[in-house]
């Protein structure tokens, strides 16, 4: 494999990975901070989306029947994550969050896991995927974009006083 791309496998999250888990979201969000959002999103937020991805956090929301969560393995080592959830019969989905350990990104793993959102919700009747971002975080932005979301709104100063981006994919269904 000479093109630095990893083979991960990207399987449903089970109540045995809620710990690992929770340890990949909170090396993702610290690094994302760290890199790209300090200057712009408080420390407290942070620190509010590390106490929502707890290991009983996340327990609590394997337990909801329209949530979807998934993982990326490679060697038994959970490197990425990805979850949200649909909203009902409404046909719409919402991805709450999805990230890659630093050191496994740029290997496809994020596309991989993205990939798999979007397989899911089109099986599950959804017409459309959103998801929410800083402007701030270019990584994940392209992300989206060459996954095929598209930019549909900008909020000023929404979420703690940050501007977010409001993207979204529609499926075919």
């Amino acid at each position: 494999m000479g093109d630095g791309k990893i083979m991960a496998l990207v399987r449903d999250m089970e109540t045995k990975d809620v710990e690992k888990a929770s340890k990949v979201l909170y090396s993702v969000l610290l690094e994302t901070w760290e890199r790209y959002e300090k200057d712009v999103y408080p420390r407290r937020a942070l620190d509010f989306e590390i106490s929502v991805n707890t290991p009983e956090k996340l327990t609590e929301k394997l337990s909801e029947s329209q949530g979807f969560f998934f993982v990326a393995e490679e060697d038994e080592t959970i490197v990425g994550v990805a979850y949200g959830n649909i909203v009902g019969e409404s046909g719409l989905a919402t991805l709450g969050w999805i990230g890659v350990l630093p050191k496994y990104q740029h290997r496809g793993i994020g596309k991989a896991l993205m990939q798999k959102v979007i397989k899911h919700c089109t099986e599950k009747g959804c017409h459309k995927i959103i998801l929410y971002t800083l402007p701030v975080d270019v990584p994940a932005i392209n992300l989206y974009l060459k996954s095929g979301f598209v930019p549909e709104a900008y909020f000023h100063k929404e979420w703690w006083k940050v501007d977010i981006i409001k993207m979204s994919l529609w499926l075919e269904n």
